[in-house]
């Protein structure tokens, strides 16, 4: 009988043991060392955080053990998202909340197709608050809301699979942290246009997530970024006063907006363009044999942030700069320019046809950034962006910041 006994102990340990084995585990806290990481860290403990960063949508490049730029403005992002100090340094504090996010996302069921309750009630507040989800308030995660949370992580550079898992949680929480003040808006003031905004879905959208795609981290993409941060949240309308007070912006006034962000001091008024930097050799509009059209030659020497100049439109015509323009790069087999135009939802689209107009007015291309702004990993003194007194045209999505959107814009 003892011996009977004995084996069944025996076989309950051992069953119990099974069970526990393939019960799975919650995650467990991670370990950063007992050293503070910053800036210039390696080892282990900075893979491990990588890793965290990165499943927590914080981080999406390389896990190399290195505490680089990418990963000191992960660090940054995070600590924003948790209202510390953001000093990009791993101490007490950061361990602590990294720890407790991460615990919080083990025991978050993901979001997907067929979910329904509170969790999903949230989430379309939350995508609606966005901008990405204008449909009904239901709990029931169906198609429109699936179709919210593509367009969503897509705006984000992540895997656009409609499941809201961790990384497409915490790049929820950091673009709702980012949000700006509800603008002032004009009594004037009108919606962009659904034409308006049709075009841009079919045109500028297409250029933007190719450049989004091939974005290097230099200061020379980080420019034209921040062009592309005022087309697509600057709610600016075409006019002559500055936009900082009104709400207006006209060509020169964009060009020198966007280089002041950077620390650069350029001229407002187009026609003193002819100053500012030094010529780009060798580039100039060709007329094509036999038609009226255009092409842009020495595409080659170009780089991202060279300003475009033009001749003036109004008689007597060619007597000065009327017109300037902020070079994006080949984006989809064409050269780019981001400029004031019309038929946007705003005063600022892209120009990848040089046929006409923008080939035939051309004056010269002039380089104000050094050789250093298009060497990636490079320091960037950044003051901007500029927000309005007063908008002009209605925002039809919350204005999310820059440095809450994946690679800044």
């Amino acid at each position: 009988m003892l011996v009977l006994r004995c084996k069944q102990l025996l076989y309950c340990c051992i069953l119990a043991f099974l069970v526990l084995a393939i019960i799975p585990w919650p995650a467990q806290a991670s370990e950063y060392g007992d050293e503070d990481l910053s800036l210039g860290s390696r080892g282990s403990e900075v893979i491990q955080l990588q890793k965290d960063l990165a499943e927590l949508g914080f981080y999406t490049n390389s896990i190399d053990g290195w505490f680089g730029p990418k990963t000191n403005n992960a660090v940054v992002s995070f600590q924003k998202s948790q209202g510390l100090k953001t000093d990009g340094v791993v101490g007490p504090k950061t361990r602590a909340a990294l720890n407790n996010v991460i615990a919080q996302a083990a025991n978050t069921q993901d979001l997907s197709l067929g979910s329904q309750g509170s969790e999903v009630i949230q989430l379309q507040k939350d995508l609606a608050e966005l901008g990405f989800y204008t449909n009904s308030i239901d709990g029931w995660f169906g198609p429109k809301t699936n179709n919210a949370v593509l367009s969503f992580q897509k705006s984000q550079g992540l895997k656009t699979d409609g499941v809201v898992g961790p990384k497409t949680r915490a790049a929820l929480n950091n673009a709702l942290s980012g949000i700006a003040p509800p603008p002032k808006v004009s009594d004037s003031a009108k919606l962009p246009t659904a034409s308006s905004i049709s075009h841009y879905n079919s045109h500028e959208q297409l250029i933007v997530d190719s450049f989004r795609e091939n974005f290097d981290g230099s200061l020379a993409q980080t420019l034209v970024g921040r062009a592309i941060w005022y087309m697509e949240y600057g709610y600016m309308k075409y006019g002559h006063t500055k936009y900082a007070t009104s709400g207006y912006i006209d060509c020169s006034n964009f060009v020198s907006l966007v280089y002041n962000d950077f620390g650069y001091s350029i001229t407002s008024a187009a026609k003193n363009y002819g100053s500012v930097g030094v010529k780009v050799a060798g580039v100039y509009a060709a007329k094509i044999p036999g038609t009226s059209k255009y092409s842009l030659v020495g595409t080659e020497k170009l780089k991202p942030g060279d300003i475009f100049t033009y001749w003036n439109s109004d008689e007597p015509a060619k007597t000065h700069i009327g017109h300037v323009a902020i070079y994006m790069g080949v984006i989809n087999g064409k050269p780019c320019i981001i400029n004031t135009c019309s038929g946007n939802p705003t005063a600022i689209g892209i120009i990848d046809d040089f046929s006409y107009w923008y080939g035939s007015s051309l004056i010269e291309v002039r380089r104000v950034l050094p050789d250093s702004a298009f060497t990636a990993g490079k320091k960037i003194s950044d003051q901007g962006p500029v927000l309005p007194a007063i908008y002009q045209i209605i925002p039809d999505k919350p204005i999310v910041l820059p440095e809450y959107l994946p690679s800044g814009f």
